[in-house]
């Protein structure tokens, strides 16, 4: 929550949110998002000359692993709109949750003739539910859960795409987010691969040793040989 709120006030100037947390303590979830007001949840404010021009709505859900000892992210979603539009202009949005569609993906909400044109001679093919009316029904890969794109994404995006207003710190403020984003992405993968991660470690001179197989999370004994 602190890093979100400190990559927000060091990048975006007037960008008015307040990011706060609700804990689910029976389904072990923490949900960070910016605090509600008057009953919904305002959005990002970002300006371009100083005139609010555009919102970004973020939503990240947390969830406890007992039997990693770790807090995760269970799902994610950042979401562009022109200032004043109900309709997004992009989303980025992950889910941990297996559904048809990939866990990490971005929606783009514009059309093109040609696309439509594919999507309509396609028809019925392969798994998608696509709409060839629009192309915000397709749901780009974006690489998988530890590859999805964070909050730090989307404001290099708004930014440097976009051209709204920035701070002058906001640079290095998204290379400080990065870098502790990496490193939680890092040891959330070494959970979820520990005899890949401990062949690596070797390979780099490292004395790794798996724990007595009593220790290791049926769901992960299989990855521990080696």
């Amino acid at each position: 929550m602190e890093l979100a709120q400190a990559l927000l006030d060091a990048c975006l100037p007037g960008h008015g949110a307040r990011v706060d947390y609700d804990l689910d303590v029976p389904s072990g979830t923490i949900v960070i998002q910016p605090a509600p007001e008057a009953g919904s949840t305002p959005r990002v404010s970002l300006t371009v000359g100083g005139v609010h021009t555009a919102d970004v709505t973020l939503s990240i859900r947390f969830r406890w692993f007992d039997h990693l000892d770790a807090l995760e992210v269970n799902e994610s979603r950042f979401t562009l709109f022109l200032a004043d539009d109900r309709q997004p202009l992009v989303r980025f949005e992950f889910q941990e949750a297996l559904t048809a569609t990939p866990q990490s993906h971005w929606h783009l909400h514009a059309e093109r003739g040609s696309f439509s044109a594919l999507l309509a001679r396609a028809g019925d093919n392969g798994s998608g539910r696509r709409d060839a009316a629009r192309l915000s029904s397709l749901h780009f890969p974006l690489g998988g859960p530890h590859f999805r794109p964070s909050l730090a994404d989307v404001v290099e995006f708004v930014i440097v795409e976009c051209g709204v207003d920035s701070l002058p710190t906001w640079r290095s403020a998204v290379h400080e987010f990065r870098k502790h984003w990496r490193r939680g992405e890092a040891a959330a993968t070494a959970r979820q691969f520990p005899a890949e991660t401990a062949q690596a470690l070797r390979a780099l001179g490292w004395s790794v040793q798996p724990p007595a197989p009593a220790e290791i999370p049926a769901q992960f004994a299989t990855l521990a040989a080696g």
